[in-house]
């Protein structure tokens, strides 16, 4: 895909991400438990942001890999 398009995406899953993390970043947490798995979590110490960049990075590699 093109920088650009990924790009795009990105900023669509954060916005999404965002969303979930604006009623209550335990939201985001349960979504990366949910969708990816307990083992997906980041470390606590990198805070709310670590919890909505990891969330964002996950969806991003799921929908490279399924072309979408």
């Amino acid at each position: 895909m093109s920088n650009q398009v990924n790009e795009m995406i990105q900023e669509q899953i954060l916005d999404d991400v965002l969303d979930l993390a604006k009623d209550d970043i335990w939201n985001v947490i349960f979504a990366i438990q949910n969708e990816f798995g307990i083992d997906k979590l980041p470390n606590p110490a990198d805070g709310e942001d670590g919890f909505i960049n990891r969330l964002v990075e996950l969806r991003f590699e799921e929908r490279c890999a399924w072309g979408g």
